[in-house]
């Protein structure tokens, strides 16, 4: 039975790999243990912050990877950033840019495009093994966002997104679409909610991927987006130097003490958790935990577990440097057996503030 050009689609954008036609075959992997729906590239985690703390990430804020994660956190940047994100696939890299810029008294405006190429994989005749072309596939994400506060401590966040598969052969690739786009158009809607002293407790909420179904060929074989719904929040523990009996001050100056104190006045912890849910009820909830640890902004460190599906559960960990307009970010996560990531894959993320 010769498989839909939709199905054929959907092999590659899950797996990298297409599945086979009645006169032609490709390799193929098992995609048994992942969402059946289209663009299914949206589930995969984009940037470093939140990779390393175990792909928690509905309460950033003030970075562009947030428009990946929850738009909202968007609201709290004070100034112009360009930021790019990289990351290796099981068929290839990802890679992800954007731009924001504040309008004071208005929020942040922002745009950009995530890019999953597939690569070229052979179409080979059953019969004798000849390779009779090239397909090449490749995934494209236009976003364009808006993010304001609106009553001081709720931020709220808006991400339009233009979803695009192509679909191209060099030779002969009998049963599937030469030179097709299937392009879909979805929405992210965030918020996000600060309280206590200092803002040391912050609440998410997100909706994501809400929009039409990816058309390949037809109406009827076009497949849903995975839509879903994810909650979430984070608690900053402050290290401050604890004041001696009495509220006298120290009077030890210029001692090892008195240093330690002061560099242990700049340190903080951040605790946090996300739980995701299909927003049809389809599968049950999923769960993030994560910490990172850092003197300021200067260097965190990060480590978290997600509890997850589609072959993407497992711990992460990671680091970030912050100097002057510059940052760097870092993450690993520790998965294999999985159709969407190569085993133990590397996130990058650069950022550059003017």
């Amino acid at each position: 039975m010769r498989p839909s050009p939709t199905e054929a689609v959907r092999a590659i954008a899950v797996a990298g790999l297409l599945a086979g036609a009645s006169t032609a075959r490709l390799p193929a992997q098992s995609g048994s243990d992942l969402t059946n729906s289209g663009a299914v590239f949206l589930l995969l985690p984009v940037g470093a912050q939140g990779v390393g703390m175990g792909q928690v990430g509905v309460t950033l804020q003030g970075r562009g990877e947030d428009v990946f994660w929850n738009p909202a956190g968007l609201a709290t940047m004070a100034q112009a950033e360009f930021n790019l994100n990289s990351a290796n696939l099981v068929a290839g890299p990802s890679t992800a840019i954007t731009l924001f810029v504040p309008r004071r008294g208005i929020g942040v405006f922002g745009a950009g495009v995530y890019l999953v190429d597939y690569g070229e994989i052979p179409a080979v005749q059953d019969s004798t093994g000849t390779v009779l072309g090239n397909i090449s596939a490749r995934n494209v994400e236009y976003l364009a966002s808006f993010a304001t506060s609106v009553a001081g401590a709720v931020t709220v966040g808006l991400t339009y997104k233009l979803v695009q598969f192509e679909v191209n052969c060099a030779g002969l690739c009998p049963g599937f679409p030469n030179g097709s786009d299937a392009i879909t158009h979805a929405f992210d809607v965030g918020t996000q909610v600060t309280l206590g002293a200092g803002g040391a407790f912050r609440f998410g909420a997100v909706v994501k991927d809400i929009g039409f179904k990816l058309q390949v060929n037809n109406a009827d074989q076009a497949d849903p987006l995975p839509a879903r719904l994810v909650l979430g929040a984070v608690y900053r523990i402050d290290f401050h130097p604890r004041a001696p009996a009495g509220g006298a001050e120290l009077a030890v100056p210029d001692s090892g003490a008195t240093r330690l104190a002061e560099a242990l006045d700049r340190v903080d912890l951040r605790v946090a958790a996300d739980v995701d849910r299909p927003w049809d009820n389809s599968a049950p909830p999923q769960m993030r935990i994560g910490i990172d640890l850092g003197y300021r902004d200067l260097i965190r460190l990060r480590s978290g577990y997600a509890f997850t599906r589609q072959g993407l559960s497992g711990p992460s960990v990671g680091m970030g440097v912050h100097s002057g307009s510059i940052a760097l970010d870092f993450a690993r996560t520790f998965v294999s057996g999985t159709d969407l990531l190569a085993a133990n894959p590397t996130f990058i993320s650069f950022s550059l503030v003017f």
